[in-house]
C-alpha cells in the first residue's frame, strides 16, 4: 500500500511526487482509494489526468508484449532450437543477455531460472550424467550456468583431441594405425558423444575433410567413414576447412580431386554444393613427385585441372578412369 500522507499533500510538489510513485500496480490495487480521496478534495481534473497517464502506460506495456527473456524456460529452449544447433544454444543466450541489463539480470543472474539446467541436460548430456553419478556437498555445488561453461570447455578440448587422433589415423603408416570405420566410431564415442565436428579446430582442419584426405586407405573404407560422420554424427557436407589462405577445401573437392567417385556420388546425394570454391595443392596420382594447385576454384574446375595435369604427365586413360568418372558426376550435378 502507498503512503496515505501523499494523498493529503495538496502542494504541487506533493502532486508530482504522487505521480512519480504511482505505478501499474498502484493503478490496479489503489484505484478506488485514489478516486475517493482525490475527488472528495475537489481534484477531479488531477485524478482524471493521473488515470489517463497510468492507463496509457498500461496500454503501452500490453502492446510491447513479453520479451524473449521473459518466456518460460521450456518455451525459451524451443525458441533456441530454431536459433542455433546443439552446443551453440548457450552462446545464443549470452548474445540475448547483451541486449540490455534486464535481459542480463533475467538470464545470467537469476538463479531460479531452469534454462541452464535444460541446456546442460540436452546439449551436454555426458556432463549431466557425471554430476548425478557423484554426490557433491551443498557448499561446493556450482550453479548450472558455471557447469554449462565447464561442459562446453570440456567439449572443445575433446573435439581437439579427437581430431588429433583422427589425423594420426588418416596419415597412418601401419595397418594398426590406419583409418577404419570401427576405429572412427570408437574414437568419437570414447571422447563424445557431444563433439563439434562441424566446426574447424584450432589448426583449421575439419572432420569430414580430414577423413577424405586419408592416405593409403581404400576408397570403400573412406566412404564408410564419411557415411558414419554424416548419418550417425550429423556432419554437414558444405563446410570448408580453413588451414590457411591457400588451403581451404570442401569434402566434395577433396574426394573429386583424389579420384573417389563413390564418395563424390554419396556427397552429391546428401546435398553437397558443386559451386563452393576451394584452394589447395594435391599430388598427382601417377606421378607423386608432381603436384597441381589452384585458388578459388570449384570442385569440377579443380578436378579438370588434375585430369589435364595427369595427361600431360603421360598417364594412360585406364589409370584415369576414376578421375574421369568424378568429372562426369560433377558435370551432371
Amino acid at each position: 500500500m502507498m503512503d496515505p500522507t501523499l494523498l493529503n499533500d495538496q502542494t504541487e510538489h506533493g502532486k508530482r511526487k504522487l505521480m512519480k510513485v504511482c505505478s501499474l500496480q498502484v493503478l490496479r490495487s489503489n484505484y478506488e482509494v485514489l478516486k475517493e480521496s482525490l475527488c472528495s478534495k475537489g481534484n477531479k481534473k488531477f485524478f482524471l489526468a493521473l488515470s489517463y497517464g497510468l492507463l496509457r502506460r498500461l496500454r503501452m506495456a500490453q502492446q510491447q508484449g513479453p520479451h524473449v527473456w521473459d518466456l518460460p524456460d521450456v518455451l525459451l529452449f524451443h525458441v533456441l532450437t530454431y536459433l542455433a544447433p546443439p552446443t551453440h544454444r548457450a552462446g545464443s543466450i549470452c548474445q540475448i543477455a547483451l541486449l540490455c541489463k534486464a535481459a542480463q539480470d533475467e538470464l545470467l543472474k537469476k538463479e531460479e531460472r531452469q534454462i541452464w539446467e535444460i541446456l546442460l541436460q540436452q546439449d551436454y548430456g555426458s556432463a549431466k550424467a557425471e554430476d548425478r553419478a557423484r554426490r557433491i556437498p551443498k557448499r561446493l555445488r556450482r550453479s548450472a550456468i558455471y557447469r554449462v561453461q565447464d561442459a562446453h570447455r570440456l567439449m572443445q578440448d575433446n573435439t581437439e583431441i579427437v581430431f588429433y587422433y583422427l589425423s594420426e589415423l588418416s596419415n597412418g603408416a601401419t595397418a594398426e594405425k590406419k583409418l577404419s570405420k570401427s576405429r572412427l566410431r570408437r574414437l568419437i564415442h570414447d571422447f563424445g558423444p557431444t563433439l563439434r565436428i562441424n566446426r574447424t579446430v584450432s589448426s583449421g582442419g575439419l572432420y569430414l575433410v580430414e577423413v577424405c584426405r586419408a592416405r593409403k586407405v581404400k576408397e570403400g573404407t573412406i566412404l564408410a567413414c564419411v557415411q558414419t560422420l554424416v548419418e550417425e554424427f550429423g556432419a554437414l557436407v558444405n563446410i570448408s576447412s580453413d588451414e590457411s589462405q591457400h588451403s581451404r577445401q570442401t569434402a566434395l573437392c577433396v574426394a573429386a580431386v583424389r579420384a573417389m567417385p563413390s564418395v563424390v556420388k554419396y556427397l552429391l546425394s546428401k546435398g553437397a554444393s558443386n559451386e563452393l570454391r576451394s584452394s589447395g595443392r594435391f599430388r598427382l596420382h601417377t606421378q607423386p613427385r608432381k603436384s597441381v594447385g589452384a585458388d578459388g576454384v570449384t570442385p569440377l574446375e579443380f578436378c579438370q585441372l588434375m585430369l589435364d595435369a595427369e595427361r600431360e604427365a603421360g598417364a594412360a586413360n585406364e589409370a584415369l578412369k576414376d578421375l574421369t568418372k568424378c568429372v562426369t558426376l560433377l558435370e551432371k550435378a
